[in-house]
């Protein structure tokens, strides 16, 4: 135990000798992994943020929302306690579930409104408009309309009613839906007490995790029940624009794949070369050392945990260096505004990259592997005469 505690210590001593004579062999390493790291980690982020800037601009313009209009005639059943009660505890999402009133529509000067009822049940929506306050809403579009947050007086069916008007928030699911805006009212309030021999329905289902597969399978549970009961029922999906979204992720993670292993070859072809180059340097030492008994697995070990100290302080400084720099980097060189990334966004290519450089460490100690277990008889004559003075200093 103790020879090999000894044995550590020296090659430590050796190393960092080295070192020492040769500053340029470490600093050759960290510049140029550092460099490549920089450089391999400011395109994944490009690409990184460029998708997930595609992706939510494509969340905003409704690809996660499913709509489901609905008429059910006198007699039918309905499908509300389907879909918004089974549905959401089966696949994870939110259900919406608007009515057209009997009243129609509503007119504010030359601007139409249309009038939906919807269920309390599903406010989950429509938390963020206030309805607890105020049941029947006026919703309208700041830049569609030159109406103004307050009382206003809307005429429904040759009357005129008062209601209280309110913008809509910017991104809301209901500005998707009706751009101009829309009067919302609490089920039964324009219908109560009327016979309805149709029943049109709408419902929103909006998926929390916004995938095709995921929209998929809801669209084919909704397109099942529609045949069964072969009701007047249309399904409205996003699931093509979704699919070709994830051919394009797909195509680009086989990019950002690429791009990563091609900079641990770059890194490994140097590591290599230099490993190679230091042994053959130090080889009468080697031979010194396993003729008294060092065994060739420390030697390798030794240049592996030189490598992947040294390359681990490169990455390290390089994925330091990009956070505190990407906002100048992609913003200025790639024109994405001022968007920024954490770390959870590029987790993945990180461990890409840094998995990619620390196969690349243990691959250039094959080399050093063959050297090490060279038999000590085949040590070329000329490395003992110009290493033994240096030799004998050292021991």
């Amino acid at each position: 135990m103790k020879s090999w505690i000894l044995t550590c210590l020296y090659l430590f001593k050796d190393t960092l000798h080295r070192w020492k004579e040769r500053p340029a062999s470490p600093l050759s390493r960290i510049l140029v992994a550092f460099f490549l790291s920089l450089c391999a980690l400011s395109f994944l982020a490009n690409y990184v943020l460029s998708a997930k800037m595609l992706h939510d601009e494509i969340r905003k313009n409704g690809a996660d929302l499913i709509i489901v209009f609905d008429t059910v005639r006198d007699g039918e059943p309905s499908k509300k306690n389907l879909l918004q009660h089974e549905l959401p505890s089966l696949y994870g999402c939110d259900v919406l579930v608007l009515n057209d009133a009997r009243a129609g529509v509503a007119r504010v000067g030359k601007t139409v409104f249309p009038i939906l009822e919807y269920n309390m049940e599903s406010c989950s929506f429509l938390s963020a408009l206030g309805l607890e306050d105020v049941a029947t809403v006026l919703l309208y579009n700041p830049s569609r309309s030159p109406l103004q947050a307050g009382p206003c007086t809307v005429t429904i069916a040759d009357f005129d009613f008062s209601l209280n008007a309110s913008p809509l928030p910017e991104g809301h699911l209901l500005g998707r839906l009706y751009p101009s805006g829309v009067i919302l009212a609490p089920e039964g309030t324009f219908s109560s007490g009327q016979e309805v021999p149709v029943e049109n329905c709408r419902y929103i289902i909006r998926v929390h995790e916004m995938t095709a597969a995921r929209i998929r399978d809801i669209e084919e549970v909704l397109n099942n029940m529609v045949r069964y009961d072969g009701s007047m029922t249309m399904v409205q999906t996003h699931v093509g624009l979704l699919d070709r979204l994830e051919v394009l992720m797909g195509n680009q993670t086989e990019c950002r794949t690429g791009f990563s292993l091609g900079i641990a070859v770059i890194v490994g072809i140097l590591l290599t070369a230099l490993a190679s180059m230091e042994f053959r340097q130090n080889e009468y030492v080697y031979t010194l050392m396993k003729s008294f008994g060092v065994r060739p697995v420390l030697l390798i070990m030794a240049f592996i945990v030189e490598n992947a100290f040294l390359i681990g302080v490169s990455f390290a400084g390089a994925v330091w260096a990009f956070m505190k720099t990407q906002r100048i980097v992609l913003g200025e060189f790639f024109k994405l505004g001022n968007s920024v990334l954490t770390y959870a966004d590029i987790r993945q290519d990180l461990w890409l990259l840094g998995i990619s450089l620390a196969g690349c460490v243990l691959l250039s100690s094959i080399p050093v592997a063959f050297s090490a277990c060279r038999p000590i008889g085949k040590v070329p004559v000329s490395y003992t005469h110009l290493r033994a003075h240096e030799t004998g200093r050292n021991l």
